[in-house]
């Protein structure tokens, strides 16, 4: 179970849980692939108060935070991995904790001092946020929303890919939501500035938290309704129509991308 609000007040002791990080890395162990590690284990490799509290897993508190060190360099049967990496192998309920404790190393990462006065921040275990006595403004953990969409056209997909892909791998169309748009305003904009097109019928798919960093991905269905493939080579290398019995690599089912592909091909 996660909780709602982050605490810090709470500190983990012999009988809790921790998901750790070093520079961006998920510590893990080897053999099991196992990321709920012992806090027993690992107490002299992190500051106990700079733990979070996240929730609970089998009746043991779950507590984020980052390692001060390298603890592969002390303990052979530990490693440090990309979280990407590991998607695939992943059940849900894993997923989210691990989704939540990567953006709360984020947020926390990015939230130590007032943006006003420079002050160290403080924090408030009531609304599960920092703020500063100077005007007391919560800083709560970042999420920044996008939209992600899959253009259809009788029955072929609009895939794209971007110069951080594989070289065989196509994705859906994403971007950020701009303040003072709707998601489905967004899409519309996104759509014409990376390929050309205009969309129309904008179904909601359905959304997936996604820590790289701290991303909110709101996925959608719209149909083709007019103009030709022109890329902006600054978003994208290639864009093409692919018909559906004849599709390149694709993300994986663990992605709102992989699903909204899959989904739209059962369908179809």
């Amino acid at each position: 179970m996660i909780n709602k609000l982050v605490r810090k007040k709470s500190k983990p002791d012999d009988n809790s849980n921790l998901i750790v990080f070093y520079q961006d890395k998920l510590v893990l162990k080897q053999e099991s692939n196992e990321f709920f590690l012992n806090y027993q284990d690992l107490k002299n490799f992190i500051s106990v108060n700079d733990t979070f509290l996240i929730g609970y897993k089998d009746n043991k508190e779950i507590y984020v935070c980052k390692a001060n060190t390298d603890v592969s360099k002390y303990d052979e049967s530990i490693s440090l991995v990309d979280l990407r990496f590991i998607l695939s192998n992943l059940e849900q309920d894993e997923f989210l904790f691990i989704s939540r404790a990567k953006q709360i190393i984020y947020w926390n990462q990015n939230a130590q001092f007032c943006g006003v006065c420079g002050k160290e921040n403080l924090f408030s275990d009531k609304e599960g946020a920092f703020y500063c006595e100077c005007r007391k403004i919560f800083n709560y953990p970042t999420i920044s929303p996008c939209i992600i969409t899959l253009i259809h056209r009788n029955n072929k997909i609009l895939l794209g890919r971007n110069a951080y892909f594989p070289k065989d791998m196509f994705s859906t169309l994403a971007g950020f939501i701009e303040a003072g748009e709707s998601c489905e305003e967004a899409l519309e904009r996104e759509v014409f500035e990376e390929v050309g097109i205009e969309v129309k019928n904008i179904r909601y798919f359905g959304s997936q938290t996604w820590p790289f960093p701290a991303q909110l991905m709101i996925g959608f269905y719209a149909e083709y309704s007019s103009g030709e493939i022109t890329l902006d080579e600054d978003e994208l290398e290639e864009a093409y129509w692919f018909d559906v019995s004849n599709l390149p690599n694709i993300p994986p089912k663990e992605s709102i991308s992989g699903q909204l592909i899959r989904s739209y091909i059962e369908d179809h």
